[in-house]
């Protein structure tokens, strides 16, 4: 989803909602892969040393909707919202793959990735169609920046239900690791004594 703003919106709408001639505007644009190239082997590193993936992912689905409303606002930090797009840019893959990894047995690791870029793909596709939709039916462009704000709506909700979901998965890992804890523990026999 957030790939649809980055990649075919946001040039437009920093220029038209924020007043940025292209060459700022794409400056601007690039803070997502500068953040990324710092943040994705940290985060990769992090996740690594520490192994716990639902937190990672539910604080960098969290970021998402944030971005999105700072970025919103008249006076938003455009600079801050890009960075934290792409910090999210970087936590998310760095914990989605390796996670997908640990989940799937071997012989379904290959079926299992392509599935998961098929549905981020689809994601994308729809995304832009959406976003597109919205910016043609409520007129954006420079003439009318107010026009973006409903796209800018649909990227923030979609954003938050993706933060809903990570929620969602880390409260499950959490029933797992606890039940797993559970079920180890009744395994050890009572001290004889």
């Amino acid at each position: 989803m957030i790939f649809a703003f980055r990649s075919t919106f946001s040039i437009k709408y920093f220029q038209h909602a924020h007043g940025l001639d292209l060459a700022a505007a794409g400056a601007i644009n690039s803070y997502v892969f500068l953040a990324a190239l710092f943040a994705t082997p940290a985060f990769g590193w992090l996740c690594d040393r520490i192994g716990r993936y639902a937190p990672f992912l539910a604080f960098g689905a969290l970021l998402l909707p944030i971005a999105i409303a700072v970025m919103a606002l008249p006076h938003g930090s455009l600079g801050l919202g890009t960075v934290l797009i792409g910090i999210s840019f970087s936590l998310v893959p760095a914990v989605m793959w390796p996670l997908t990894a640990r989940l799937v047995p071997t012989n379904r690791l290959g079926t299992a990735l392509g599935l998961m870029w098929v549905v981020q793909n689809a994601g994308i596709a729809g995304a832009n169609v959406v976003a597109g939709w919205l910016n043609d039916a409520y007129g954006a462009g420079a003439a009318n920046p107010a026009g973006y704000q409903p796209m800018m709506w649909y990227f923030f909700l979609s954003s938050a239900a993706g933060f809903c979901f990570a929620l969602a998965l880390w409260k499950q890992a959490g029933r797992r690791r606890h039940e797993a804890q559970h079920s180890d523990q009744a395994a050890i026999p009572a001290p004889v004594g």
